[in-house]
């Protein structure tokens, strides 16, 4: 009997402790969640930033490797075009810092000028303008 009577005390005691601390991580869980809502996905994050990079690399060249004497990973072309890009760039950058741009249309728009840049790396200024 006096098992039984154990076992009907701590029971119920047993299961309100689990409840109050599933309620306790419940509350912690939401308040992250609520905390990180407006933050960014890290991976697309990353992966516009080595596009921004790769895009300034193309059309800056490596400042350190240029004072180096080793290729500046600068590509070949034409100066008006490389100039039209690099506006392109820094408007899109701008837009993107001042909150015109979120980061899934900055990270596609810099998509298109990467293939951009690979497209114009054999053409000429005229045959971009048309």
């Amino acid at each position: 009997m006096e098992s039984i009577l154990l076992l009907l005390i701590l029971a119920p005691t047993a299961l309100f402790l689990i409840l109050k601390f599933d309620t306790k991580q419940s509350g912690k869980v939401r308040k992250i969640l609520k905390d990180t809502h407006n933050i960014e996905p890290l991976f697309l994050m990353r992966a516009t930033e080595q596009k921004l990079k790769e895009l300034n690399t193309q059309l800056y060249g490596n400042i350190a490797l240029i004072a180096n004497g080793a290729h500046s990973g600068r590509i070949n072309i034409n100066e008006g075009v490389r100039q039209m890009l690099t506006s392109q760039l820094s408007k899109l950058t701008g837009d993107y810092n001042s909150g015109e741009l979120n980061l899934k249309e900055y990270h596609s728009k810099l998509s298109e000028m990467i293939q951009t840049v690979n497209q114009v790396k054999y053409l000429n200024f005229e045959q971009i303008n048309n």
